[in-house]
């Protein structure tokens, strides 16, 4: 599926696929979870750090797993992009996962028909506020994980690096930015908001100092 923030597989090697953890075998509906994102995601890379999109499914997972919550909230971390980005059909995810974690995943999946970036970003922010802290709590983790991927690709790929992403670093900047204030009102109490907040500041000097 194409998409301004993924990088084809064509030609990506299969050695480097990604390896899930062992934790990961302990649960048969994580294990399960983690079946459909790999078939959905295959070997598609990250614009922002042109890592496989499955490392960051399970970075996104694995905070949720060290962060206490059960294997429902994991698996959705798992498969919060298997609609959006990868090629999971809604359909499939409802037969193969239940109605609860289908409903946020897709809470979590925003609107392709919407074209402007920064229009889709914001209804996205409103849907996943809207959806509730769990929600707010998956969000938060992937927020997470994109705010450390987007540092790495300033640092380490910023040659093309807006034509991947479709937008300006500023505006993604932005994105995230909005999208910690809104789960800090939201759940000021997440154990990933003083971590969002150090990441961000991190990200807003890495692109003060890309742009001087």
């Amino acid at each position: 599926m194409a998409s301004r923030e993924l990088i084809g597989s064509t030609g990506v090697a299969a050695s480097s696929r990604t390896t899930p953890p062992e934790w990961i075998d302990h649960s048969r509906l994580l294990l399960h979870a983690y079946s459909l994102a790999e078939e959905a995601h295959g070997a598609q890379r990250r614009a922002s750090d042109r890592r496989l999109f499955l490392e960051h499914v399970l970075e996104v997972a694995e905070l949720l797993h060290e962060a206490g919550f059960d294997n429902e909230i994991v698996a959705v971390g798992i498969l919060h992009d298997a609609v959006e980005r990868g090629t999971l059909s809604e359909r499939r995810l409802r037969d193969e996962m239940g109605a609860g974690i289908s409903a946020l995943v897709l809470a979590l999946s925003e609107d392709p028909g919407i074209a402007s970036f920064d229009w889709r970003k914001a209804g996205l922010r409103r849907q996943v506020e809207s959806a509730g802290r769990l929600a707010v709590t998956v969000y938060a983790a992937d927020k997470l994980s994109d705010i450390r991927g987007l540092c790495r690709g300033i640092e380490e790929h910023r040659g093309g690096l807006e034509e991947r992403l479709g937008t300006s670093v500023a505006s993604m900047t932005a994105h995230y930015r909005e999208s910690v204030e809104m789960i800090g009102a939201v759940r000021p109490a997440s154990p990933f908001v003083p971590s969002l907040r150090v990441e961000l500041e991190r990200l807003e000097v890495d692109v003060l100092g890309a742009s001087s």
